[in-house]
């Protein structure tokens, strides 16, 4: 979960970086926003393997892009294997 300081900045930024996670071998992305706090987002990243998602977390470029996005404070980010999809 990330806070920003305007929703819409950073949405258009994140749309920028399609290539960004492909070049760390993400296979999709989606980004969600915070219905009661509409400064805050959330977003859903598959990856091919967990050492990938990693290096693009620590990555300089994630750093560089959050920063142009008006992201605020640190990220919340977890790691993740989904279990289960329901319809």
């Amino acid at each position: 979960m990330v806070k920003v300081e305007d929703y819409d900045k950073f949405l258009s930024i994140i749309k920028e970086d399609e290539s960004l996670i492909k070049s760390f071998d993400g296979k999709s992305a989606q980004v969600l926003q915070v219905l009661d706090n509409p400064n805050m987002g959330i977003v859903i990243v598959k990856w091919e393997n967990l050492e990938n998602a990693k290096k693009f977390v620590e990555s300089e470029e994630l750093k560089a892009r959050m920063q142009a996005g008006g992201v605020s404070g640190k990220p919340e980010i977890y790691f993740a294997e989904e279990k289960l999809i329901l319809f």
